[in-house]
């Protein structure tokens, strides 16, 4: 179910990102050619862009595509291996709760300054708003990666390698 939403919400991200590149396209041949940017474009792309990089993390936590470094642990043994994976995913939540919180806090900070964009005045905190959930589900998400790298650890599981599942899904093995 998790997984489902998250990938719903990257294909959104992705969309919003697919039309910024292009705005910033037609931007770019609208000034070139005829001397006339896009008047707003800016502070919609202000309002956009953290909706659309929030939106592409839970999914990628969800999938383990989170940034790590397995070779270490691939190298060990397999219950040296899993406490290594287990301490990068516990890091990995408690970033994830360290960034949720610092946005949110900016995000009541631009509520109570009634911040705006500078040329539309539109107001900034709404997105901000959906940014914070999105990073806030993010954390669920995170604990339940942790929770699984606990369960293969007690049943002593080997190692699952998230980019090797992924290939194998690739070339129809799994």
């Amino acid at each position: 179910m998790v997984n489902v939403i998250g990938v719903y919400l990257s294909v959104i991200g992705l969309v919003c990102l697919l039309a910024m590149s292009v705005a910033i396209i037609a931007d770019a041949f609208s000034r070139t050619t005829f001397n006339m940017p896009i008047y707003g474009l800016n502070d919609l792309l202000e309002i956009i862009t953290p909706v659309i990089v929030a939106s592409c993390l839970p999914v990628a936590l969800a999938n383990k595509q989170n940034i790590s470094i397995r070779f270490l642990g691939k190298a060990l043994p397999v219950r040296p291996g899993q406490l290594i994976e287990l301490f990068g995913q516990i890091t990995a939540l408690l970033v994830m709760l360290g960034i949720a919180f610092e946005v949110g806090r900016y995000t009541l900070s631009l509520f109570h300054y009634s911040q705006s964009t500078w040329l539309l005045r539109l107001p900034i905190w709404p997105s901000w708003v959906l940014a914070t959930v999105l990073l806030a589900f993010c954390i669920p998400i995170q604990t339940a990666v942790v929770l699984d790298v606990i369960r293969d650890y007690r049943a002593k599981r080997a190692f699952k390698d998230p980019e090797a599942e992924l290939l194998g899904q690739v070339e129809g093995k799994s």
